[in-house]
């Protein structure tokens, strides 16, 4: 019984350390997209959005993205300064400002899916069939799971 506990929180342990070295994985993927697409990820984050969405106003995105407000504004002009997105003022409420992705945020995306195929690829590589498996399934369940609020 001992050593069930004993293997229980050898796992925990290991988890707990993935974890951590995933936290620099993201972050190193991160700083590549930065240096490689002179974006941010939340900056593909609102690509992403209005790609698959179409249109939305500055308020939607913030929320979408968890992005307050006030530092959407720099974003979004961050954005437009490199001609990847679009503002345009609402034909029907002259206060609602809405967001477009151009053909270059679009080229952009495109170029980023394909880098993250190659990424996916070397991932798939690295571990067996059986295992990969297991490791895509249990990824979308941790990704469902709720964090709690501190």
């Amino acid at each position: 019984m001992h050593d069930n506990q004993d293997l229980k929180a050898d796992r925990l342990d290991r988890l707990e350390q993935s974890l951590f070295q995933l936290t620099d994985v993201i972050q190193k993927h991160q700083e590549i997209v930065q240096k490689r697409f002179k974006v941010s990820a939340v900056e593909i984050d609102i690509l992403r959005l209005l790609d698959l969405e179409g249109e939305k106003k500055m308020k939607d995105i913030g929320e979408r993205v968890r992005v307050k407000l006030s530092n959407l504004t720099n974003i979004i002009d961050r954005l437009e300064t490199q001609k990847l997105v679009k503002r345009v003022n609402s034909k029907t409420d002259r206060r609602s400002i809405f967001v477009h992705i151009s053909t270059k945020g679009k080229k952009l995306l495109t170029d980023y899916s394909e880098f993250l195929r190659e990424l996916s690829t070397r991932m798939r590589q690295a571990i067996q069939e059986d295992e990969f498996s297991i490791l895509v399934n249990g990824l979308e369940k941790i990704s469902n799971v709720n964090l709690p609020d501190y």
